[in-house]
């Protein structure tokens, strides 16, 4: 019995896969180290003999809850916001690479102005007549994604350094309430927000790379 394979954009899938076992592995190793930072916590307590009404015991309360609840989280969470946006712009460029190599379009979409996104969806509708995303809300949470991404990418995620504009679309997602939050004046999202943003992404990205190949299958060269 023969199997086909199909190698096409299968870096694409290997990285989309890559990042669903990521996130999974994030979860195990912040639960993880979320009980080891209370068990060491209990255990600094006992030894030192402290209870709740010593001062001692207060401050390492303190520090515990905040690396559980924002050193941690923002650390693992803005990486992976980070690593998602980067397989999404490289898959979305490679996709349009090869649709303009077969089309034998002199114009690449690098050489367009604007930011990525914006770049991406005019190349791909106006150069060369394919549809990038077929969900509004989809794309606009891809939009939101890369906010979030240049935020920590360029500032750390710290909100003092974003711009006007970048600030209040953060707070305005604060208040919607799906996993983006402000701590100490630090950007930090959460497990929800980027389970879903994955999610999102992933369907995206893989209905694009499988139009991709039914168009690549039947279309004839330029």
């Amino acid at each position: 019995m023969k199997i086909s394979v199909d190698f096409r954009l299968i870096d694409v899938s290997l990285e989309l896969h890559a990042l669903e076992d990521h996130f999974d592995l994030i979860v195990k190793q912040l639960e993880q180290l979320n009980k080891a930072e209370k068990a060491a916590l209990l255990e600094y307590c006992s030894q030192e003999n402290l209870t709740p009404e010593d001062a001692e015991w207060d401050l390492a309360r303190q520090e515990c809850d905040q690396k559980i609840e924002f050193l941690l989280p923002r650390f693992f969470w803005g990486s992976f916001i980070v690593s998602l946006y980067a397989v999404y712009e490289t898959g979305v460029t490679e996709i349009a690479k090869l649709i303009q190599n077969k089309q034998k379009q002199e114009i690449g979409i690098n050489d367009l102005r604007n930011d990525f996104l914006e770049r991406a969806k005019k190349y791909f509708k106006s150069i060369l007549g394919f549809e990038l995303c077929k969900d509004e809300t989809t794309w606009q949470r891809i939009k939101m994604l890369s906010i979030l991404r240049h935020s920590i990418a360029h500032a750390n995620g710290r909100i003092e350094m974003l711009n006007e504009g970048t600030k209040r679309k953060i707070k305005a997602w604060e208040k919607q309430g799906i996993g983006i939050d402000s701590y100490y004046n630090y950007l930090i999202v959460d497990s929800s927000f980027a389970r879903e943003t994955l999610e999102k992404v992933s369907v995206s990205l893989r209905d694009l790379v499988e139009r991709y190949k039914e168009w690549d299958s039947n279309e004839k060269p330029a």
